[in-house]
């Protein structure tokens, strides 16, 4: 079982656990706590209560939902812009000389190595220890880059090819480190539970006058909220879940790597 179907299932147990206290808390406090008696003969309340939280949780699910997939859509952009950056590289090493044009694709087949089988599974793992895994192979990159850049008797236009392409990739790599670590976790979104507990309460107020309908009323709000959850959990990350953005374009780089002599 992978980490993040662990991941997964503690979640749905912990979300269902903590939903059907909520839920019991609240047909307690409507039925047999001390101001239950207030609240049954209360008519201050109308349904209307009910679609104004039913909405507003609605749009809180769904504008979360919208972030998760315009950070799906960021990752593949990231991932095509990186990997367009690498072979302007390998274009470019071809014509240099044949010392440098071997330095490059040395230092760029290390790199995208390390991406691909170190970096990408920390990502999928969110093993933010390995934040930086992949930092050596590009350092490393970055410096050969520099020094063949920067020689004495370089071509302008070589040296702002280089220059602008390593360039990419050290601010793809930040941004792809920021979607994969930093705004992947449901404890950032606090108003979840707020609003969870709000429809909670607002469908056991209007279902008062029924005890029978109160229960199942909870029951179904509740099943809507852990799943809703489970949902967003699952589509969180762009790096983890159902349909992951995988390195394809990366790979398809280091084939070309493997496939290319220098001249």
């Amino acid at each position: 079982m992978s980490i993040f179907t662990t991941e997964l299932l503690i979640l749905v147990v912990a979300v269902t656990v903590a939903t059907a206290g909520v839920a019991y808390a609240i047909y307690w406090a409507l039925n047999d706590s001390p101001i239950a008696r207030w609240l049954h003969d209360s008519d201050a309340v109308v349904p209307s209560f009910l679609s104004i939280t039913s909405f507003i949780f609605g749009l809180a699910i769904s504008t979360l939902a919208g972030y998760s997939f315009d950070n799906h859509q960021s990752a593949i952009s990231n991932l095509i812009i990186e990997s367009n950056a690498i072979e302007t590289m390998i274009s470019t090493a071809a014509v240099l000389p044949k010392k440098d044009q071997a330095e490059i694709h040395s230092g760029i087949k290390n790199y995208l190595t390390a991406v691909i089988e170190k970096e990408w599974p920390a990502m999928e793992n969110r093993d933010i220890s390995k934040r930086e895994i992949s930092t050596p192979e590009f350092q490393a990159l970055n410096k050969i880059i520099s020094t063949i850049a920067y020689q004495p008797n370089q071509r302008s236009s070589i040296e702002s090819e280089l220059l602008a392409a390593i360039g990419t990739i050290r601010y793809d790599r930040q941004v792809r480190q920021s979607l994969a670590y930093d705004n992947d976790s449901l404890k950032k979104w606090p108003s979840i539970p707020v609003f969870s507990f709000l429809l909670l309460l607002s469908v056991g107020i209007v279902h008062l006058g029924s005890i029978k309908a109160m229960k199942v009323s909870l029951l179904i709000t509740s099943l809507c909220i852990v799943t809703a959850i489970t949902f967003l959990f699952i589509a969180v990350s762009p790096y983890r879940g159902w349909n992951p953005v995988e390195p394809l374009k990366l790979q398809h780089s280091l084939q070309m790597i493997d496939g290319l002599k220098p001249n």
